[in-house]
């Protein structure tokens, strides 16, 4: 018995029957759709039929109609991620969940964007689909675990260092002249006494990610990294009863290198992070509301459109609104990079976050929350760090192939 298939789509900008019919017609041209019903009231299509209904045809064909299925899109950071691969392995998960019309993931700042149907798919989907894939998805990401993770990156490179330097000069004589001291037991066992360290406790989230990545049953980068270190490491043990050479001191300078890539990443990383979190606090905190002929301060959150807040000179504008009262100049240089301010009046608008210079102004707030400029600025820049440029995700593609 062939298992039939529900889609529940949430449509856009129907408004009467004649709409409903329109878009029942175009679902039902859809491959795989045997039984359409559109309910005016709820704004939302249900398909049935075949198992493989193609989503993303369906959209098309709403589109088609003139109208829009309601998606959303979300960025979030994936945890775990090594390299290309990693990526390539999450955007898969990603794109095999039913509902998601696109998924990208960006390696270099461990963005995940994802495009997806909301009646069809929800966090916690997307959060098993990652975490199937052997990694994390993190929808509340935070400015300082970023930059704790970068700071932990930095010491382990450091240690890493200090322990490798000495060890590539003890060396040197050695693989030049054959000359191991004090002598060859020492030699071997100080190659592994110094190695140690740097593989055990600096390259420890290493050797996790390689082996979270076998549990999935894939490989990535961390996959070579310990594979690579960890042949060379047992060649120090063994050197004591065979007659191997001892390239414990080389795992240790590969791990060093890689440690070295890691934290220079997740600087980077921290940076983009800081950067979109010295954006939101260019918002106040709380805001000046004037109700019943007085004074109430709020927290920004609970500003409403259509509330008067009043501000004082020196202090910013909450949010965007219009000047219904006063006269003062306003720096808005965060904005147009104008380093004159500029002088308004009752009738003209202001943009949050901007700040008021002198005189005092009764502003009614005209967008709040994620529709003022600041937030839609700062979601340009979340998208803009999570999307990879073609060539950048043809590079991924082929990368990809090598692990």
């Amino acid at each position: 018995m062939t298992t039939r298939k529900r889609l529940e789509l949430p449509i856009e900008g129907m408004h009467c029957a004649g709409c409903v019919l329109r878009v029942e017609r175009a679902l039902r041209g859809v491959p795989g759709v045997e039984r359409v019903r559109v309910d005016l009231s709820e704004a939302v299509a249900v398909l049935e039929g075949h198992p493989g209904i193609p989503l993303a045809e369906a959209v098309t064909a709403v589109a088609a109609a003139g109208y829009r299925v309601a998606t959303r899109k979300l960025s979030f950071p994936v945890e775990g991620m090594r390299c290309a691969a990693c990526a390539a392995r999450v955007e898969e998960a990603l794109r095999r969940l039913p509902g998601v019309l696109s998924a990208e993931v960006n390696p270099a700042t461990g963005m995940a964007r994802v495009e997806f149907v909301p009646t069809l798919v929800t966090r916690d989907g997307l959060a098993a689909a990652v975490a199937e894939a052997g990694y994390a998805a993190a929808f509340e990401p935070a400015e300082e675990p970023t930059m704790r993770e970068a700071e932990r990156a930095a010491r382990r490179a450091v240690l890493a260092w200090a322990l490798t330097l000495p060890l590539i000069v003890w060396m040197i004589p050695e693989m030049f002249l054959g000359i191991a001291w004090p002598s060859p037991f020492g030699f071997n066992l100080a190659m592994i006494a110094l190695s140690l360290p740097v593989l055990a406790w600096a390259g420890a989230p290493t050797y996790l990610s390689a082996i979270r990545a076998l549990r999935a049953r894939h490989a990535n980068m961390d996959t070579l990294i310990a594979l690579g270190t960890g042949a060379s490491f047992i060649t120090g043990p063994l050197s004591f009863a065979l007659p191997l050479a001892n390239y414990a001191g080389v795992a240790a300078m590969i791990m060093a290198f890689h440690l070295t890539g890691r934290a220079l990443e997740a600087r980077a990383r921290g940076r983009a992070s800081r950067a979109i979190r010295e954006l939101l606090e260019l918002s106040p905190a709380t805001a000046r509301v004037v109700r019943d002929g007085r004074e109430v301060e709020v927290p920004l959150a609970e500003v409403r459109v259509g509330d008067v807040m009043a501000v004082r000179p020196g202090e910013r504008i909450p949010t965007d609104g219009m000047v219904v009262r006063g006269e003062a100049a306003v720096d808005e240089s965060m904005v147009t990079g104008e380093p004159m301010p500029r002088t308004v009046r009752p009738g003209d608008e202001v943009i949050g976050a901007t700040v008021n210079r002198d005189g005092f102004l009764l502003v009614r707030a005209t967008r709040v929350g994620r529709d003022t400029f600041l937030a839609q600025v700062v979601r340009l820049v979340e998208e803009a760090q999570g999307a990879k440029v073609p060539i950048q995700a043809l590079a991924d593609r082929v990368t990809a192939r090598f692990v």
